[in-house]
């Protein structure tokens, strides 16, 4: 699997954070659960909130690679469920500054066979997932939401799926995505 990452910031604005994270474990015992990555943005955010991606991110990742699960989806799910808690402490703490204004996507790679990938996408936010196959691109998180509009609550489901040798999937802001469906 190949991994290219490129990010621009051509209206670079003091209350706007964007930050790719990405995680591959180096111990044996940990390389079966594949590489992590996520990728965030918080728009309209106060200064103190600069290292709030971080955080949440580092939250997913720690929860992740340390689970006991067996299997990556129940790993996952429990990695979101402690970055859900995460969230509802710092609302309970008064940080609210992230509500609606959170765009996240948690994916997932897993090479199962040495031409086989399987991926594991959750979402929040306006944020675009794209897999595109063949010169065709589909939105894959387009209907991916929380099944709860609790506060804290932003993950909820999870997409699944398989990729093909020459696959590629992309995430981008709503900002990049809107200039990009445009050309």
């Amino acid at each position: 699997m190949k991994i290219f990452e490129f990010s621009f910031n051509a209206k670079k604005r003091k209350d706007r954070f964007f930050e790719v994270f990405f995680y591959e474990p180096k111990s044996p015992k940990k390389k079966p659960k594949g590489s992590l990555y996520v990728v965030g943005e918080l728009k309209n955010a106060l200064e103190f909130n600069a290292t709030f991606l971080k955080q949440l991110s580092e939250t997913i990742q720690k929860e992740y690679y340390s689970s006991s699960l067996k299997g990556a989806t129940l790993a996952l799910k429990a990695a979101l469920k402690a970055a859900n808690h995460f969230l509802a402490q710092e609302s309970k703490k008064g940080n609210v500054d992230w509500l609606g204004n959170l765009n996240l996507a948690v994916l997932l790679f897993i090479t199962v066979q040495e031409k086989k990938t399987m991926f594991h996408l959750a979402k929040t936010g306006t944020i675009k997932v794209s897999l595109v196959r063949h010169g065709m691109a589909v939105n894959i998180g387009k209907n991916l939401e929380a099944s709860s509009k609790q506060p804290g609550k932003v993950f909820g489901n999870l997409v699944s799926g398989t990729l093909m040798p020459n696959d590629s999937v992309t995430a981008a802001t709503q900002e990049i995505f809107d200039v990009v469906s445009k050309e």
